[in-house]
């Protein structure tokens, strides 16, 4: 492991991406802790297995590392989000939160466009691949760390909920870093937030633990379980709204929670109910399908069984995906409002 020091930063960014899920952009201060130079290793995680501390690992994908030989030294993947826990949990280490990976990527205050700078990730990271690469194929990043973007994707403790507050309970985990199978830039920069299932085991999925140092001190409050309880100094929101203290609110917002919810420390404002599932809320009806000819030749030679794209319209990300993927398409690119999808 490698020394990451404490210090403060902007999470997210201040353009409206992706119905807002990188936003608010919120200051925080982040206490010193140890991160894994590579992302865990097959040789070590199959180690892990041998110990009776992890799971076998899936290998119905001939790309998950653990069905093939020779690739002991490329990450581990096609593993869930409780193995990533357990592997990590096995040498008294943890996974990052969200806003910890970020720091970590960025170079903490430095901020960074990517781990490396503000180049290209081309010749700097394994992404436009069939499989992952070996570790420490590309030079180190932000605090001397390998393969923070490329490769794998990156399992983070952290629900997937709204800027800035952290949730304790959630439908997906967040994953970071971008992956190897991956063709566009945007999706290796590090304030983008994917999400998966808890029971995920994707090829693309892998792992780096972090480790709570025994003397640390938190920028706010006692540390809980070896987290520091996040902070808030700043949020920088949108769209003429402004922070109360627990939201981005209007002006003509008299309360500083909405309606149906309430104030808890640490969380922001909550709700009162527990909402639906995200799936059983999808409004599939708002979302439209048309043609999209001129990016064929970009489906039939990366997507070779779905020659056709297609742009899917309107309604809500998720929802978009379910319609996309009932017609037998896979995305090829999303934007805000919108995906881009090769199919059959």
């Amino acid at each position: 492991m490698l020394p990451i020091p404490a210090g403060e930063f902007w999470v997210g960014t201040h353009n409206a991406t992706y119905d807002h899920e990188e936003n608010p952009r919120f200051r925080t201060r982040v206490a010193a802790f140890c991160a894994d130079e590579t992302e865990v290793t097959t040789a070590a995680y199959e180690g892990c297995v041998k110990g009776g501390a992890c799971r076998a690992t899936d290998t119905k994908n001939k790309t998950c590392n653990s069905s093939q030989k020779g690739r002991g030294d490329h990450p581990i993947n096609c593993l869930d989000f409780d193995q990533a826990v357990a592997v990590c949990a096995a040498r008294g280490a943890r996974l990052p939160d969200e806003v910890e990976w970020e720091y970590l990527a960025r170079g903490g205050a430095e901020m960074r466009n990517f781990s490396w700078g503000k180049e290209s990730p081309d010749g700097r990271a394994c992404w436009k691949h069939h499989q992952s690469c070996a570790v420490k194929t590309y030079a180190p990043g932000a605090f001397g760390l390998y393969d923070v973007a490329g490769n794998v994707w990156e399992w983070t403790e952290s629900w997937f909920s709204p800027h800035p507050w952290p949730a304790v309970t959630g439908q997906r985990r967040v994953v970071k870093g971008g992956g190897w199978s991956r063709r566009f830039d945007k999706w290796l920069v590090p304030t983008l937030r994917n999400r998966e299932k808890p029971s995920q085991t994707g090829s693309h999925l892998g792992v780096r633990c972090v480790l709570t140092l025994p003397d640390v001190r938190c920028p706010s409050g006692q540390p809980d379980n070896g987290r520091c309880p996040r902070q808030i100094e700043e949020v920088d929101c949108l769209d003429g709204r402004r922070w109360n203290g627990a939201r981005c609110a209007s002006e003509r917002d008299a309360e500083r929670c909405a309606p149906g919810t309430h104030e808890e420390p640490g969380r922001g404002c909550v709700r009162e109910i527990v909402a639906v599932s995200a799936e059983t809320a999808l409004d599939l009806a708002a979302v439209t399908r048309a043609p999209s000819p001129e990016f064929d030749a970009d489906c039939q030679a990366n997507q070779p069984t779905r020659p056709h794209a297609y742009r899917y319209s309107g309604g809500e990300h998720l929802a978009r995906n379910a319609v996309g993927s009932a017609a037998g398409c896979k995305n090829r690119d999303v934007g805000v409002g919108w995906n881009s999808a090769c199919c059959p």
